[in-house]
């Protein structure tokens, strides 16, 4: 569709025979005949007077300046607060992971963590003992994997080399079978040609 605003003389009376433009006309062009059942969205905009001064009086009785001062008391006092989005379990489980909350919801701090725990000697000395084996074994297990991922990459260049020299040594079988099937080709044809 194209429309576009008609001329001022195209209202219900021309400007030539006395009458006025009417406000609102348009002429619009449609592709297609345009049918009672079709449906034609038109933007238009029209002039809207908007009133130039607001003055409200919440009463009548108090003076001017004061009425000002509560507007101002009020207008900081009203502050939009919003709940925080809550959301349930069953729902949050179905969601993809690009949409779930990525902040945890803040946990309660439990009692025995504020609780200041003093410990006898001997407990202290045990649970010393306790985290230097845990030290300990987590160095042979970083070890442990760098010897292995070591010894994974000798394998793979072994295995490397073995496809190598057994992709050379396919290659050299096909040529020969190759060779001998040519041979064999040109004997046919020999002993075709001679007979």
């Amino acid at each position: 569709m194209c429309s576009a605003a008609a001329k001022e003389e195209l209202g219900s009376k021309p400007k030539r025979k006395g009458g006025q433009a009417q406000e609102g006309i348009a002429r619009c062009t449609f592709e297609d005949r345009i049918l009672m059942s079709d449906i034609v969205f038109l933007r238009a905009w029209t002039q809207v007077e908007v009133p130039r001064f607001f003055n409200p009086l919440t009463t009548a009785l108090q003076p001017r300046d004061r009425i000002l001062q509560l507007m101002r008391i009020v207008a900081q006092l009203r502050r939009k607060k919003f709940n925080p989005i809550v959301i349930p379990n069953a729902l949050l489980a179905l969601l993809p992971f690009e949409s779930k909350p990525k902040d945890p919801p803040p946990c309660k701090k439990k009692l025995g963590k504020l609780r200041a725990v003093i410990m006898e000697p001997r407990k202290c000395k045990i649970r010393a003992f306790v985290t230097q084996l845990q030290v300990l074994k987590k160095e042979k297990m970083k070890k442990k994997k760098q010897k292995e991922n070591e010894k994974r990459k000798a394998h793979e260049a072994v295995k490397a080399k073995k496809e190598l020299i057994s992709k050379k040594r396919h290659r050299e079988e096909r040529r020969g079978r190759y060779r001998e099937e040519d041979k064999a080709k040109k004997r046919k044809t020999r002993r075709s040609s001679e007979s």
